[in-house]
């Protein structure tokens, strides 16, 4: 089964056309791709400072490698996450679905598409309006 090149139709009366979704989850993935590496490189870094051992209660920068080695890892399983939803993004756009509300149905205007191509649920339906 091949890729749908139909357009859609969004609210805001704009075509969304299956390239330009791929663009825009290309594009993101670029940007959290470029953020993980430098979480990647801060848990090095922390790793590296807290060698073998640490006694966090006697070395005056336990706890501050500990709290920079949480952060770190929190913001690494955050940018995971977001590329599997971009991943999904993606097969979404293959399976024609892509632009498409979950909740409603309705499509979902491009510029909402564009800030944050992983969306599956229009503003309304997020805020609870409809």
């Amino acid at each position: 089964m091949g890729l749908d090149l139909r357009p859609r139709m969004g609210d805001d009366g704009h075509m969304t056309s299956p390239d330009a979704a791929l663009g825009w989850i290309a594009a993101r993935r670029a940007v959290v791709a470029e953020r993980l590496a430098g979480v990647e490189a801060r848990l090095d870094a922390v790793r590296t400072a807290r060698g073998d051992w640490i006694d966090e209660e006697h070395d005056p920068e336990g706890f501050a490698l500990t709290f920079e080695w949480q952060q770190a890892e929190g913001s690494r399983t955050d940018y995971l996450a977001e590329l599997a939803e971009l991943d999904a993004a993606e097969a979404r756009v293959h399976a024609g679905t892509f632009g498409v509300c979950e909740v409603c149905g309705r499509p979902i205007p491009e510029g909402q598409l564009e800030l944050r191509p992983a969306r599956t649920t229009c503003v309304a339906c997020a805020d609870g309006r409809r």
